[in-house]
């Protein structure tokens, strides 16, 4: 329908714009700030998105929840059938932009991280549609995606964050980007091992992302790859059950 073309249409377009953008300036293609607005742009636009899956017309589920509608079902088959579409929107951000800055990794394994990004961040679309107001839905989730993706993972910040126990622990709670940048940054950099000039801009990127991505304590154990899977599909996984909890009770 024109509603979803629409937002293809968003994600292609932001693909496109982000990549022509990188690739007329120069960024170098394992810049971690490079990742850190793809990966907001996706998690605002899937998180938009999906505001309009438990958004629309509430007062019609109330009706049929408080008839004996089973809420669990419903709410399986709504956000699974979403995930179609989650997928196809990721799949083309990430397809055009790998292709304007002709990435020389694969693309599975480049395409992994977004994928996460997008079942992190539909989440919060859920949640917030649930919970609150449709006329609020698109201002909060903007917000919160702004936050959690684009603040406390930018890695200009990251390694102040990752340094403290504290900070750590909150940042690797509510920040989608914490997970889904060292996955991206430090898996392009293994697979292509860049070797910048000493002392140019490309050669502090490269010293940028290695030592603030690199630090904190949680993902010693598993390494950065599996850790962020875990973290992100837990982080999915939350959302969801407290969107549940929303469509559950909520105005009954």
């Amino acid at each position: 329908n024109d509603e979803r073309m629409i937002f293809y249409l968003a994600m292609a377009m932001g693909a496109i714009v982000l990549g022509l953008q990188d690739r007329i300036v120069g960024t170098p293609k394992f810049d971690s700030m490079a990742f850190v607005n793809t990966h907001t742009a996706v998690g605002l636009l899937t998180a938009i998105y999906c505001l309009n899956v438990f958004g629309v017309n509430p007062a019609v589920f109330w009706r049929e929840r408080n008839r004996g509608l089973n809420v669990l079902a419903y709410f399986q088959s709504s956000s699974n059938m979403n995930l179609v579409d989650l997928w196809m929107q990721c799949f083309l951000f990430t397809a055009l932009y790998y292709l304007i800055r002709q990435i020389h990794i694969g693309f599975i394994s480049y395409w992994i991280p977004f994928l996460l990004v997008s079942f992190a961040a539909s989440g919060w679309g859920y949640a917030v549609s649930a919970w609150l107001p449709a006329q609020h839905g698109p201002f909060v989730v903007s917000l919160v995606v702004f936050v959690v993706c684009g603040l406390l993972g930018n890695p200009m910040n990251l390694a102040k964050f990752l340094a403290h126990p504290v900070l750590e622990c909150g940042v690797s709670i509510l920040s989608i980007t914490r997970w889904s940048i060292p996955m991206s940054f430090l898996n392009q950099v293994e697979q292509t091992n860049p070797q910048p000039t000493p002392g140019t801009t490309e050669a502090q990127l490269l010293l940028l992302g290695k030592t603030s991505l690199t630090q904190g304590t949680w993902q010693q154990r598993h390494g950065y790859w599996w850790t962020g899977i875990y973290a992100l599909v837990t982080y999915g996984a939350v959302l969801r059950l407290v969107a549940y909890i929303g469509l559950r009770f909520r105005n009954r």
